[in-house]
């Protein structure tokens, strides 16, 4: 009779022993997760920049005969080049200094080659999802007005 048995296997734990482990592992890793969900992850920094928006490819030298910046940035764009803010007064070596932009296509198409202020989150040194798009405002133009 032994033979009979030998090719079966048996449980070593029973099922019913091992409920109170599998519930306190599920509640320990709740607990952790809680936790995780609780840590106060910090905003992006709020940036507001005024410059020009060009693309990533010319950075504001547009060497290609296209008419005008607008239309050189739009043509870049549909390439595959980002949009970019170019800040005329600061200078990086011979460059003005560009800032690559995320979000607000159609706001930034729009004012492709224009002077806007831009509202938006820095993500790192170089790079910021952009909020908002509004032309840029001069004081000598509102005391014209």
């Amino acid at each position: 009779m032994e033979f009979e048995n030998a090719g079966k296997r048996r449980l070593k734990t029973p099922l019913l022993k091992m409920v109170p482990i599998l519930i306190i592992s599920a509640m320990a890793i709740m607990s952790v997760a809680m936790a995780a969900s609780s840590l106060m992850i910090p905003p992006l920094p709020s940036v507001t920049m005024t410059g020009i928006v060009s693309d990533s490819l010319c950075s504001g030298d547009h060497g290609i005969k296209a008419p005008g910046d607008p239309g050189c940035t739009r043509a870049c764009v549909e390439l595959g080049a980002q949009y970019a803010l170019v800040v005329g007064k600061v200078k990086v070596g011979n460059k003005k200094k560009m800032y690559l932009l995320h979000g607000h296509e159609a706001d930034l198409e729009q004012f492709a080659g224009e002077e806007v202020t831009v509202k938006g989150r820095a993500l790192g040194r170089d790079t910021i999802t952009v909020d908002q798009v509004d032309r840029a405002y001069s004081e000598a133009i509102g005391a014209l007005n």
